[in-house]
């Protein structure tokens, strides 16, 4: 009998870690998109993830534990002197922490302040380039500038260097992998797409989020006015549905700074 308990624990162990591993389809849809831009999201969602999910690229990160009602904010695009100080108001009165993905080359004079600000309430300032080039069409050596200046900056407000980074418009390729994974960095995608950036009705974000929503689901929104309108909304229907905000890193079980 012991030794068949011992065995069923083993078992049933093993099933959660190949769970907890589980690499996610980017979810994301809604009928206000055109079949065109429908067509070309799921071309690109089956082109990005498929490597991922076979282990081709090694160290690129999609969503969360599976098997656990946690889910974490991240924003690209930040900062800006608008919109970015209304999303932290909002995340600041529902009590969760978020991560910004920003762009190193807007990190100047007054937006150093948003930046600031952003550290210091306890969400993640984090490394999206330094002025949102696609980084697929680049080569390795453009593409360590972009790392390496995004992150300075970061650090030289912050006094932290981030270790995540988000390439922007999610575009990767072997060589971007390659030579993020060499600067020691890793990349983290998205696996549940608010669609912000297209959808201008801030219900039809808060729609579409609810209805695709997983546990373990890394949820990308941007910084502008679209996601200010549904942020509050997302919070609070997500929560009284069970589920938990946690920041990234805590999501993932990653540093994210050196």
């Amino acid at each position: 009998m012991t030794k068949f308990f011992a065995l069923f624990t083993l078992i049933f162990q093993l099933f959660l870690f190949a769970e907890s591993n589980v690499v996610y389809d980017i979810r994301g849809a809604s009928p206000l998109l055109d079949a065109n831009m429908s067509q070309f999201l799921d071309k690109w969602r089956n082109d990005t993830i498929t490597p991922v999910q076979n282990g081709i690229y090694k160290n690129v990160l999609v969503n969360g534990d599976p098997s656990r009602k946690n889910i974490a904010l991240t924003f690209d695009d930040a900062p800006d002197e608008n919109n970015t100080y209304k999303l932290l108001d909002i995340l600041k009165s529902h009590h969760v922490q978020g991560a910004f993905f920003m762009i190193g080359g807007t990190m100047r004079d007054t937006n150093a302040t948003v930046v600031k600000r952003t550290f210091d309430e306890g969400h993640l300032v984090l490394n999206h380039t330094f002025n949102h080039p696609r980084l697929s069409d680049l080569n390795e050596s453009t593409i360590v500038y972009q790392l390496d200046h995004a992150a300075m900056r970061m650090e030289s407000i912050t006094g932290h260097y981030p270790l995540l980074m988000r390439p922007p418009y999610g575009s990767i390729n072997p060589i971007v992998v390659d030579t993020i994974n060499a600067q020691g960095l890793t990349t983290v995608l998205w696996s549940l797409d608010s669609l912000d950036w297209t959808l201008k009705d801030p219900d039809a974000v808060v729609t579409n989020v609810l209805s695709n929503i997983r546990n373990g689901d890394i949820i990308l929104m941007h910084r502008n006015p679209t996601s200010v309108g549904a942020l509050a909304k997302v919070i609070e229907q997500l929560t009284s549905m069970g589920y938990t905000f946690l920041r990234l890193d805590e999501l993932l079980g990653i540093k994210a700074y050196r």
